[in-house]
């Protein structure tokens, strides 16, 4: 079981901005770990099918529910990493691989996260410390994989149970993915998508940013 092939583009009249260029050339051409935003309607879908359509890098697409898995033809992380839905950092290193999961740990390059937004703290620090186990490199961070998160953190957030709060917030500052141990000692480059390619009523794309960051007035 080898990573995901490249996918072939389907959107073949897309308007490929610099902004998508100069962030391809991030993913292919550094180890940098990346947090890719921007407000709905700006491409993060379509940078994500076309960048699957061009790589050559070995990479997979993983999602933190599986609604949002099957939006982006990928995997749950759960899914791909074996994780039962109560893995904890304590009880990663007792997860069981498969014996056809071996070398497709080893051989990866890049992880995509797509509605990262979802993802808890506490789920990046098991992926960090599952790649440190089994992937490339066990003495980096990741295992030495590129991690390319995608989403808007105005959209859905991370779920803490009630029963979980308490504990929770004793160890993380934030549920948010950047709230993990793993990110105190790396750095995550941030890129923001900023062109609107569903609505070209400038007032409109107003009145929509400001529901999104709760700035609505009467007015």
């Amino acid at each position: 079981m080898d990573p995901q092939p490249a996918v072939t583009c389907q959107h073949t009249d897309i308007d490929i901005n610099p902004d998508f260029l100069r962030t391809i050339d991030l993913i292919e051409n550094s180890r940098e770990h990346l947090f890719i935003t921007g407000r709905a309607g700006t491409g993060k879908s379509t940078f994500l099918n076309y960048y699957r359509s061009i790589t050559k890098r070995k990479i997979v697409v993983l999602a933190p529910t599986g609604v949002a898995a099957v939006n982006v033809g990928g995997q749950t992380i759960h899914s791909f990493f074996n994780f039962k839905p109560d893995i904890t950092p304590q009880t990663v290193s007792s997860v069981k691989i498969r014996p056809d999961s071996v070398n497709l740990y080893k051989k990866l390059q890049v992880i995509v996260i797509d509605e990262v937004s979802m993802a808890r703290a506490d789920l990046i620090d098991c992926m960090d410390i599952f790649l440190r186990l089994y992937g490339p490199r066990n003495n980096e961070a990741f295992g030495g994989v590129q991690m390319v998160m995608m989403g808007d953190l105005f959209q859905l957030p991370p779920v803490v149970l009630p029963a979980e709060r308490t504990i929770f917030q004793s160890l993380y500052t934030s549920p948010f993915f950047f709230g993990a141990h793993v990110f105190k000692g790396i750095n995550i480059k941030i890129v923001e998508f900023e062109r609107n390619y569903r609505q070209k009523d400038d007032t409109f794309l107003e009145l929509l940013d400001a529901v999104r960051t709760d700035r609505l007035t009467t007015r």
